[in-house]
């Protein structure tokens, strides 16, 4: 870790451990994975008291940022208000982005025994989702190929041809990160972690980067075909059609539906 970051982790800590509702600081993404630049912000997890946490969800206050105490140029501080709870449960059941950003993560001022022994916990693959994932992901990667990429030509449809060929490339990622049982940190760092594994498709990155410069129909043909060569989910199209409709269109059932469909 640079000085200047620690200095400012420092000064964080003096600054926020007088308020009783404060339990822990913890680091987190690049600072805590020991991957920042010189100029990099400093995210952190900030745990508050169960009783704090929910007055600032109904106030919509979790997130916290600082920019006075960091003293260089475009440092700041990006901090996520969360409770012990959701440390818990990160643990149990976190998504892969969520369990990616505690990678690393130390507590730099806690309040609550073994905090640490649990934040290892965290960063771990799901080796229990990975084969039903992996099945699901190129569910998507058959039906933005070969359906919706095909529709977007024949209707002349420049928005659905953008998000068949981005949700090709993520869930094609996605399928690469699962095989290779690594964590999707984000779709800002999802090339960055394909680019790390050496288990993919030859050539696959720069594919990618001309799939999305200069997308048609055949290149998604051309693009699930690799991927499909390169690993066998062992599902038919109908099958796979049957996959993302249950994810995607009846995915209301058992839960609220996601953001982009309410």
């Amino acid at each position: 870790m640079f000085q200047h970051h620690q200095i400012a982790l420092n000064q964080l800590v003096e600054l926020l451990k007088p308020d009783p509702t404060i339990r822990a600081i913890i680091t987190a993404g690049s600072i805590a994975q020991g991957k920042a630049r010189e100029n990099s912000d400093i995210d952190v997890y900030i745990v508050v008291t169960d009783e704090s946490f929910e007055e600032r969800k109904l106030q919509h206050q979790l997130s916290y940022t600082n920019h006075e105490i960091c003293d260089y140029p475009e440092g700041y501080i990006d901090g996520k208000i969360i409770n012990y709870r959701f440390l818990e449960l990160a643990a149990e059941q976190g998504s892969e982005p969520t369990r990616y950003s505690f990678l690393g993560s130390k507590a730099v001022y806690s309040t609550i025994p073994q905090l640490d022994e649990l934040l290892q916990r965290i960063p771990v693959y799901p080796e229990q989702n990975r084969k039903k994932n992996i099945m699901d992901f190129y569910a998507e990667i058959y039906l933005h190929a070969f359906y919706f990429a095909g529709e977007a030509v024949k209707k002349n449809n420049p928005y659905l041809l953008s998000h068949a060929v981005s949700n090709l490339v993520l869930f094609s990622g996605r399928a690469i990160l699962a095989i290779n049982h690594q964590l999707f940190p984000c779709h800002k760092g999802l090339m960055n972690a394909v680019s790390g594994v050496t288990n993919k498709p030859e050539g696959f990155v720069e594919l990618t980067n001309d799939l999305i410069a200069h997308p048609n129909y055949e290149k998604c043909m051309d693009y699930a075909k690799v991927m499909l060569g390169f690993y066998n989910p062992n599902i038919a199209f109908e099958q796979a059609l049957t996959i993302f409709v249950a994810n995607n269109e009846w995915n209301w059932i058992d839960q609220e539906p996601p953001l982009a469909d309410r």
